[in-house]
């Protein structure tokens, strides 16, 4: 009596023990069911953002190819159509070949030189930021190299001189071209950072315009650039430049009070 008394304890023990296996077991599997679920949950969303992310970035890059096709066609097309005019005007006889005409003609093959020479520009320009010679480089000396009339203090960031000139002379030309003689130049230190403020008071630009100017062969007014020789690619060769050295270049301007850039370097 007394074995099968123990003999029972034992199997009810074995019993409980097994039962408490198998239910273990089982939410043991439930909860990894549900931790696969929600990692297939997590993960779907994650993709899904992630292509609509892609999806945005091609469709603006697709914006961006569509404006740039069609901006370099108007520049092709204007000089093209109003050479191919002059020369079949002379070849007709309808126009006699005067040193006027063919000057006009003269200058109008200048304009398609200037802008296959600025696409070449370009091209070479984003090709070698990619190997940026980087040096301590005092802004305010470099400054001064391009512009005369600088205001400030040194600064020593970490650049490479010709291309820093290079942005430089393009915001200063800009700031002529468009400001007039009301220029101003700053080199200033902020923080962790060393900054070179270019001013004018010209113009201005649009806010419709301000967002886009950084953006290849962008006019924010096209006839007015295009008596002045731009293709609208100088601010993008100047943007390539400095996100190259990982800093950054801000446009803030107000209709008719004039334009501001701020380039930003790390010191």
């Amino acid at each position: 009596m007394k074995h099968s008394m123990k003999y029972f304890l034992l199997g009810l023990i074995i019993f409980f023990v097994l039962a408490g296996l198998i239910f273990y077991n089982r939410m043991l599997h439930a909860a990894c069911m549900v931790s696969l679920l929600l990692a297939l949950l997590a993960g779907g969303i994650f993709t899904l953002s992630l292509n609509k992310k892609h999806i945005a970035e091609l469709e603006q890059q697709e914006d961006l190819r569509k404006r740039l096709t069609s901006d370099v066609a108007h520049e092709l097309r204007t000089p093209l159509a109003a050479i191919s005019a002059n020369l079949e005007a002379f070849v007709d006889g309808a126009l006699e070949p005067t040193p006027e005409r063919l000057n006009n003609c003269y200058h109008e093959m200048q304009r398609l030189s200037n802008l296959v020479a600025d696409m070449e520009r370009l091209a070479k320009t984003e090709n070698e930021i990619l190997n940026l010679n980087k040096q301590p480089l005092d802004l305010l000396e470099v400054a001064r190299s391009v512009f005369e009339a600088v205001d400030g203090e040194p600064v020593t960031v970490s650049a490479d001189r010709a291309r820093i000139v290079q942005v430089l002379t393009n915001l200063c030309s800009n700031a002529k071209k468009y400001g007039g003689s009301s220029v101003t130049v700053t080199v200033r230190e902020k923080g962790k950072y060393g900054e070179i403020i270019v001013a004018d008071h010209g113009e201005g630009i649009s806010p419709e315009d301000l967002p886009h100017i950084f953006e290849r062969f962008y006019r924010a007014d096209k006839s007015r650039n295009r008596s002045k020789g731009g293709a609208g690619i100088g601010l993008a060769i100047v943007k390539s430049i400095i996100d190259a050295h990982g800093g950054t270049i801000r446009a803030e301007s107000v209709i008719g009070a004039g334009s501001q850039f701020t380039v930003r370097l790390k010191k």
